[in-house]
């Protein structure tokens, strides 16, 4: 079994928000906080479905099934891959693959970092899916935006 847990993640900045008031054609600031909140899970879904890196984090992967490979999130760089017991264990990577030197269960340590044409490409994404979730369509509605990304 495989799981990710987020360490940090950098949040949307100023120009992401503003950019959603403009697509959303909401010019009233009291809603500010619901389009935050809007646009954090949308940055979320789309980076999670494109596997790329729309704001830079710090993730950690819990492994205990891995066939000795792992896969960095959204093509991430790991910094470390230790045991269960905390200690550090060999490991290299090549590409999007880490390759680790035991079979026991591992944690990796996975950092991104936002590729400007990635974020580009995807913004629109983000904005479109944002505007949905503020509103409030429901989930058929968002997984068809989300097919945009693939």
């Amino acid at each position: 079994m495989i799981r990710l847990e987020v360490i940090e993640m950098q949040e949307p900045g100023c120009s992401a928000l503003d950019a959603l008031k403009a697509y959303a054609a909401v010019s009233d600031d009291g809603q500010d906080y619901l389009l935050a909140m809007a646009l954090r899970r949308a940055f979320g879904m789309v980076q999670q479905t494109a596997n790329r890196a729309l704001l830079a984090g710090r993730f950690i992967i819990k492994a205990a099934d891995h066939g000795r490979n792992l896969r960095a999130y959204m093509g991430g760089q790991c910094v470390s891959v230790k045991d269960g017991d905390g200690a550090e264990v060999s490991w290299h990577q090549r590409g999007e693959f880490v390759y680790v030197g035991t079979d026991e269960p591992v944690e990796a340590e996975i950092v991104t970092h936002v590729n400007a044409a990635d974020y580009d490409a995807l913004l629109p994404v983000v904005l479109k899916y944002a505007t949905a979730v503020y509103d409030g369509k429901e989930s058929r509605e968002l997984s068809q935006i989300l097919k945009e990304c693939l």
